[in-house]
């Protein structure tokens, strides 16, 4: 991430600021000009190197009269005070006061901040400004950002660990200890870590280093003064070269990294620029911006034709530039890769046969030729449905593992391309291969035990706990099925699905006959069954009450769905058998008190009525025992219930994206993490919490087809319809954000206040969005309930990003109240972590739960 530190931040209107300093500070340019006349020039040679621990070697004086020659504006006071805090908090890490001052200066262009970077964030290095706009880190005051820097630093430098508590956001970014030297700090510059570093700019610790030596030689020089002549610069020479051999032709290849070397000449020595042109599309490239250095690094990685060329101007030139060369070159198009051979092994022996088992991890290899080196992408093709799988994209590795989990014939192949093709593929090779069917599964036996006991005479008793195992074989492994089946209503039952568990326990709760069961196939086997075995058994009845059956209904209609209405008078029926009788005990538990009601005591009665008068969720259940027991029950049942209030409110909950759509995707570093399943789990959690009070919740993805749609603008037209066709109260499409930047985060809420199917009065447009200027009472409850999230959420830590009047189609298009949260940002690797965790998204839910009923009380 250090790489792209240095943008537009670091060097935009340095130039404009350095002419307007000149034209207000005659009388200080010629001071200077003296200097630069009778100093040698300060080249850092790679064997002189400036240690950023120790001691300085500027005094804090010193620091205020170099500053005041670049910055005039701002008062001595106020300066001396920041360079007083900067001292201060170097010396206290064992930092070089100096280096962190110089340092300073260039990052902001002397305190004037003309870049992405304004003076009110106290970020005085750029920490986290990537460009585009992005301002990078906030500090609170002067000295924490300087801190800040004197931290970064220190991270760079030494391995020590630091007086003060931490409060470099990126500190734990950095290798430390990788740059002891001020001449190491730019990516290029570090011998032992050239890929790593502060800046993006190979000259970056050097031009750092020559400031410093400007600074001391201007203390030394004291008021000397002259006079600057300029000459325009020239260029000698242009020259292309690849491994220390110049390129004579003209010709380069694609990834290749050529050095590309500028003479020039100029009374005041020369500051070269590079550029590269790509002729196909007629775009520029700058390769680097004006210094003293005449050298760059490029890799082309396309073919093509290009020119290679350089702007020289003298050292105090006020010109754009002085001089230029371009030459052109062309990128050859790399040959194509071919495919050698293509094998499939087990275990390191290769397949001949062509036949391959189910089940079985094979190898898949292939080698071939280019020469800039192979990319290899592998496809499997089903033949028996005509689809094609995706083993592995594009990269250098020669093999992939694919384990067959399904019989039939099979392309296996390979994709190859040479590593700078542009093209979709360069050559391909497929071979069939035929997965052969697994043999059937048999049982060897079927048992019934009671603690650890063979049932032998295939007599059980009801309320009893019984283990049901088989004992199976097959080449693969064997998957079991088990069932019951009540042959006096000739029911079936599955106790289990297919598994490798090869036990079940099962209760029986009615006496009568029974058929136990198991099913077996083959682990591959695509068949419904390999092999089955049954036994009757006879279930007698208990000395202690056994309960089949617990029911509840409204006029004589069972309720399925667990859901109730208060006011209404239900009958709840329980269904039990003893030797002697059986006697009921009816209870209702309201969850949301954690209280306690008897319906009725125990009697023979196995039915009572019950009227709910409030909503929430209760539990319903029974206690039975025998007539003649002593105990205080013998068996008893409990189902939950959701009763809902006579003035429920319909909300509608959107989780944005899902099916084929993904939404955003996270990086690979944080598991490439979707923002449609974050969205579902916080979907999820919040209807849970509106149900448990009443409301009536309705998710979109129960009712929209996600899979097949023509067009997004169908599928969102599908989702609002979900809320518009049932009339429903409000509706809350949950997202959460993506940006090009990976530091972007936050939160914030959409509303639109233009419903052009509610209301067109007061409708104007500005900047491609409608507005209204006399929005309807949906539109004004949007507004107010986007306002009540984004209060809500402030506790949670993140940064509030506000509520936005935007013409998002599932705001505009609702017949209700409507909002669209984004929860956070997917693109940021430490918040999809924190939105990836279960107690964050429970915190979400609550707070988007809090703002919704906020809104319905007002």
């Amino acid at each position: 991430m250090e790489k792209i530190f240095l943008l537009k931040e670091r060097r935009g209107n340095m130039y404009m600021g350095e002419i307007e300093n000149i034209v207000k500070k005659i009388p200080l340019i010629l001071l200077i000009s003296i200097i630069v006349t009778f100093v040698p020039s300060f080249k850092v040679h790679a064997s002189s190197t400036t240690p950023i621990m120790g001691q300085p070697q500027l005094t804090q004086e010193q620091a205020l009269n170099y500053f005041k020659t670049r910055n005039s504006e701002k008062s001595d006071q106020a300066t001396k005070e920041f360079i007083s805090i900067v001292w201060q908090e170097a010396n206290l890490e064992g930092i070089r006061a100096d280096v962190v001052f110089i340092q300073i200066m260039k990052e902001t262009n002397f305190l004037k901040f003309t870049g992405d970077v304004k003076e009110c964030q106290n970020n005085f290095a750029g920490i986290g400004a990537t460009g585009g706009g992005v301002p990078g880190a906030y500090f609170k005051d002067t000295r924490t950002g300087v801190r800040a820097v004197v931290q970064h630093l220190k991270a760079y430098c030494s391995t020590e660990g630091l007086k003060n508590p931490c409060v470099d956001p990126r500190f734990t970014y950095v290798q430390r200890g990788i740059s002891p030297y001020v001449e190491w700090l730019g990516i290029g510059e570090n011998p032992n870590y050239p890929d790593k570093g502060w800046a993006a700019d190979n000259n970056y610790g050097k031009s750092i280093v020559e400031m410093m030596h400007s600074a001391k030689y201007l203390a030394n020089e004291g008021d000397s003064q002259g006079n600057i002549t300029t000459s325009k610069a020239t260029i000698n020479n242009l020259e292309v070269s690849l491994d220390g051999n110049n390129v004579v032709t003209n010709e380069l290849e694609p990834g290749k990294a050529y050095n590309i070397k500028a003479y020039g000449n100029s009374s005041n020595g020369v500051l070269y620029e590079y550029w590269i042109k790509d002729l196909s599309i007629n775009s520029w490239i700058k390769l680097r911006d004006y210094s003293t250095t005449n050298e760059v690094k490029w890799t082309p990685n396309k073919s093509g034709k290009y020119l290679i060329g350089v702007h020289v101007k003298d050292r105090y030139s006020k010109e754009r530039l002085d001089n230029f060369k371009y030459v052109e070159y062309n990128v050859a198009s790399p040959k194509k890769a071919t495919v050698n051979s293509l094998e499939v092994s087990l275990d390191g022996n290769k397949v001949v046969t062509n036949e391959l088992n189910p089940g079985k991890s094979y190898s898949i290899k292939a080698y071939g030729n280019s020469s800039n080196g192979v990319l290899y992408e592998y496809w499997i093709k089903d033949l028996s449905i005509n689809s094609w799988i995706k083993l592995k994209d594009y990269s250098t590795s020669t093999q992939v593992a694919w384990t067959p989990n399904k019989p039939g014939k099979y392309l296996i192949g390979v994709h190859v391309k040479d590593k700078y093709s542009v093209q979709k593929l360069d050559n391909f090779k497929y071979v069939e291969y035929n997965v052969a069917s697994p043999k059937k599964a048999t049982i060897n036996s079927l048992e019934v035990s009671l603690n650890g006991g063979k049932v032998v005479n295939n007599e059980l008793q009801a309320g009893e706990i019984y283990n049901i195992k088989a004992y199976g074989s097959s080449s693969n492994g064997v998957l079991y099925e088990y069932w019951i089946k009540d042959l006096s209503i000739n029911s079936w039952i599955k106790l289990k699905d297919y598994s490798t568990s090869t036990q079940v326990t099962w209760t029986p709760n009615k006496s009568g006959k029974y058929l136990i069961g198991v099913h077996v196939k083959d682990k591959y086997s695509t068949q419904k069954l390999d092999n089955f075995k049954y036994v009757e058994y006879n279930v007698k009845l208990s000395k202690k009450a056994v309960i089949s059956n617990l029911e509840v209904s409204l006029n004589g209609k069972i309720v399925t769905n667990n859901q109730l209405n208060s006011g209404k008078t239900y009958s709840i029926k329980t269904y039990a058998e003893s030797l002697n009788g059986v006697l009921y005990e009816y209870w209702i538990k309201d969850l949301s008190s954690n209280s306690w009601i008897k319906l009725k005591d125990y009697s023979t009665s196995t039915q009572i009525t019950w009227t709910p008068n409030k909503a929430g969720k209760y539990l319903i259940g029974v206690h039975v025992k025998d007539k003649y027991s002593n105990e205080r029950l013998d068996n008893y049942k409990y189902v939950e219930h959701s009763v809902q209030g006579s003035l429920i409110k319909t909300i509608v909950l959107d989780a944005g994206h899902g099916g084929r759509d993904s939404g955003a995707v996270s990086s690979r570093a944080t598991g490439n993490i979707h923002e449609a399943d974050i969205v579902q789990k916080i979907t999820i959690k919040l209807g849970n919490l509106l149900k448990a009070k009443g409301y009536n919740v309705i998710y979109t993805r129960d009712k929209v087809d996600n899979y097949n749609y023509p067009s997004i603008t169908q599928n969102l037209e599908d989702r609002i319809n979900v809320a518009n066709n049932i009339k429903a109260d409000l509706f809350v499409s949950i997202h959460a954000d993506s940006a090009d930047s990976s530091s972007a985060h936050g939160y914030g809420a959409h509303y639109s206040s233009y419903r052009p199917r509610l209301d067109n009065s007061g409708v104007y447009m500005e900047d491609d969005v409608y507005y209204d200027r006399t929005p309807c009472d949906a539109a004004l409850k949007s507004k107010v309930l986007s306002q009540l999230i984004v209060n809500e959420m402030a506790s949670l830590g993140t940064t509030n990003r506000g509520i936005y009047d935007h013409n998002l189609y599932v705001t505009r298009n609702a017949l209700m109240p409507s909002v669209l949260v984004e929860c956070g940002f997917v693109s940021n690797d430490a918040e999809v972590r924190w939105l990836n965790t279960d107690p964050n998204q429970n915190k979400i839910a609550q707070k988007l739960y809090n703002a919704v009923t906020k809104l319905f009380s007002i």
